[in-house]
């Protein structure tokens, strides 16, 4: 029985030795070498550097045709860094907006039937997922008390009206035994 069938199937080890020497790093260095080529064909055409580019233009200068992959130029440290100060792409110079966390209240304020609601979308979408719900725990509160407040008022309002209709009941009856009084 070989030791490697007493072992855990998620024990990590290194891999062999002779792996190392005769397989990856022959691969990472093939992976140098057509980010490299690629890179610096796309600059002297005077094309856009990118992750996609490189790895459709190591397809052509391979002589098996295999190229590389995008995930192969960023796994491997040296081709990464051979890529990234050549790259077309350098990202936004303006700062992104910044949260709206302190200045959103938590409490739902009044809200305009006519607001412009793709405009209210965009705002929630640039707010912290903490704030949002916060926000939410907060209106559904209000809704609460809100609904709270409208039975309270519908039970007082039933009530009231309970009352009249006794009152005018009794007053009926009233209204009845006098015109009967007067008839007598």
């Amino acid at each position: 029985m070989s030791s490697r069938s007493n072992q855990e199937p998620n024990d990590h080890h290194e891999p062999h030795p002779w792996l190392e020497e005769k397989v990856y790093k022959k691969l990472r260095q093939r992976t140098i070498d057509l980010v490299r080529q690629s890179v610096d064909a796309l600059l002297q055409d005077k094309q856009r550097v990118s992750l996609a580019t490189v790895a459709a233009k190591s397809k052509e200068l391979d002589h098996e045709h295999r190229g590389i992959s995008e995930s192969a130029i960023l796994d491997n440290p040296e081709a990464r860094a051979y890529y990234e100060p050549r790259r077309s792409w350098r990202g936004s110079t303006r700062k992104r907006a910044k949260p709206l966390a302190a200045t959103t209240p938590t409490s739902p304020g009044l809200v305009k039937a006519g607001r412009d609601e793709q405009r209210v979308r965009q705002r929630y979408l640039r707010l912290s997922k903490e704030t949002l719900v916060d926000r939410l725990i907060a209106t559904e509160r209000a809704v609460a008390e809100q609904r709270e407040q409208w039975l309270s008022q519908q039970d007082e309002a039933l009530a009231w009206r309970l009352r009249a209709e006794t009152a005018e009941g009794q007053l009926n009856q009233i209204k009845g035994q006098v015109s009967q009084g007067k008839k007598e």
